[in-house]
């Protein structure tokens, strides 16, 4: 249910989502949406493993249109620049804490948490969808 008044949104609808997490790709899957009205009742049975409504949608992260880069060679460069300028911002952290206040430190902080969220969505994950022998190891089973 979601009740968005700045959108005229009031909607009362079930939907079933699954997301399988492999090693270096993400499935997800859905199924059929219903709308509800006041009264209506609905029930799930979560059965044994077996044969049940097949999705009548599968995305696999590998096949994303925002995935970065054919050329692997090309890919694993904008890793390596991101990775140096990850390191650079963390050597600008830990200068930040020892010269600037507590409070301007929180703030730059904020800041670079910020810019390395951008960083993963915006550049990482879409290469590591399309290059997976380019994934790390420490990322291996997360969601891409």
């Amino acid at each position: 249910m979601c009740e968005r008044p700045k959108d005229n949104d009031y909607s009362k609808t079930v939907r079933v989502v699954g997301t399988q997490t492999l090693e270096t790709e993400t499935v997800r899957f859905e199924w059929p949406e219903f709308d509800l009205q006041v009264g209506d009742t609905a029930e799930l049975s979560l059965l044994n493993d077996g044969t049940g409504d097949p999705p009548s949608n599968v995305r696999r992260s590998s096949e994303s249109p925002q995935n970065l880069f054919s050329h692997p060679g090309l890919a694993g460069e904008v890793l390596s620049v991101v990775s140096d300028f990850e390191s650079r911002l963390m050597q600008m952290l830990d200068k930040s804490k020892a010269i600037e206040s507590a409070e301007e430190h929180k703030r730059f902080a904020l800041a670079v948490g910020y810019v390395l969220a951008q960083l993963g969505d915006s550049l990482l994950s879409p290469i590591y969808r399309r290059h997976k022998e380019l994934v790390p190891d420490g990322l291996k089973g997360e969601l891409l």
